[in-house]
């Protein structure tokens, strides 16, 4: 298992470019890239097999045309849970998030006709900066982090955020803090629960809803969940103001 490219690009919602080496940093993710940020995607891998996939049903694409920052080869990334720990040379990474959700076709999906990122790719916080180049070895660790969500509202979260990631650190010290925005209508909150515990398995989700606009969605998905069988291995909380986070 090894890294089979790097690429960054200085824009988002562009084919990356190939680089033999670079610099990841920890708390922000590969120097010089458009996605790097104090947030839980700042490093995005995809296998090469993947890429291979995709070529073999016509594509012409390669390495870094998906806006993956790590291409990788001989590893599946798809079974990695999040919360795993990988090594990159001396380099260390927590993955925080499995595939994403396009609201879109961006520029990468007309570019290249198809993207698998969606499906195929994962997301990672460093936690360990230092060079990485190609053909270093990626390493899985047995550790495994505990992981958090927050779901708001822009305008609950812009005032607050700083505040309640501050309570969810010290009350459970997660590798990472994934932050969601309910929409306008907040009529997306379902779809959110449902992906942050059913295939992201996000240990502790926190609904910080002020105006307690989302109580009766809570309790309907979680009803729900239980009718269908799905597991309850996310705990979900529903807050009103920061002080019930740190009470929790």
């Amino acid at each position: 298992m090894h890294v089979k490219a790097i690429s960054i690009s200085d824009r988002k919602g562009i084919r990356k470019n190939n680089i033999a080496s670079g610099e990841l940093l920890a708390g922000f993710g590969l120097a010089g890239d458009a996605h790097g940020g104090d947030w839980h995607r700042q490093v995005s891998l995809l296998a090469q097999e993947s890429i291979e996939t995709m070529r073999a049903g016509g594509l012409d694409v390669v390495a870094g045309n998906f806006a993956e920052n790590i291409t990788t080869k001989g590893i599946d990334l798809t079974t990695l849970p999040v919360g795993t720990h990988l090594m990159i040379g001396e380099t260390e990474l927590v993955v925080s998030q499995l595939g994403k959700i396009c609201h879109h076709r961006c520029a990468i999906y007309h570019q290249a006709g198809d993207c698998v990122m969606p499906r195929e790719g994962l997301f990672a916080v460093v936690r360990k900066g230092g060079i990485i180049r190609v053909g270093d070895e990626i390493r899985i660790l047995e550790e495994r982090s505990t992981t958090g969500a927050v779901i708001g509202t822009a305008e609950s979260l812009k005032v607050c955020s700083g505040v309640i990631r501050e309570a969810v650190m010290s009350r459970w010290a997660p590798a990472f803090i994934r932050v969601d925005l309910l929409n306008a209508e907040g009529n997306n909150l379902c779809q959110l629960l449902d992906d942050l515990s059913s295939r992201q398995g996000i240990d502790r989700v926190i609904v910080y809803d002020p105006e307690g606009r989302h109580t009766f969605g809570i309790a309907g998905y979680l009803g729900e969940a239980i009718l269908a069988g799905r597991p309850a291995a996310t705990i979900i909380s529903h807050c009103r103001t920061t002080t019930a986070i740190a009470r929790l």
